[in-house]
């Protein structure tokens, strides 16, 4: 009986939390992606995770440009500029540009435009 009491206010909670906040976690579609970025993020020494490769997309700290930028660098892609919420790389023989959006107060998602 106690376990039954327990499981609903466990699952009515959880549904509160999602009506909430459901712009939120909704905002790019599948949340579970970004929701596992986000637990490698804090559980590991990962700064940048990459969540999605069609449209490539990574989730990075709120205004932690730089170790974006270092993850990038690593890949092949060499940094050239920002410009407003665009960061520009150079990409084998091609310029692409990562569109920077918030995505939570802690969290910003980098993706390809």
């Amino acid at each position: 009986m106690i376990k039954k009491q327990i499981l609903l206010v466990v699952g009515v909670t959880c549904l509160l939390f999602v009506l909430i906040f459901y712009k939120t976690i909704f905002q790019e579609g599948n949340p579970i992606p970004l929701a596992v970025g986000m637990a490698k993020m804090k559980t590991g020494n990962e700064k940048v995770v990459q969540v999605s490769d069609k449209p490539e997309k990574y989730l990075i700290h709120s205004d932690d440009y730089l170790s974006f930028i270092k993850e990038m660098d690593k890949k092949g892609d060499t940094f050239q500029y920002q410009e407003d919420e665009l960061f520009y790389f150079d990409r084998e023989e091609k310029r692409a540009s990562f569109e920077r959006k918030s995505y939570t107060n802690r969290y910003m998602i980098m993706e390809l435009k």
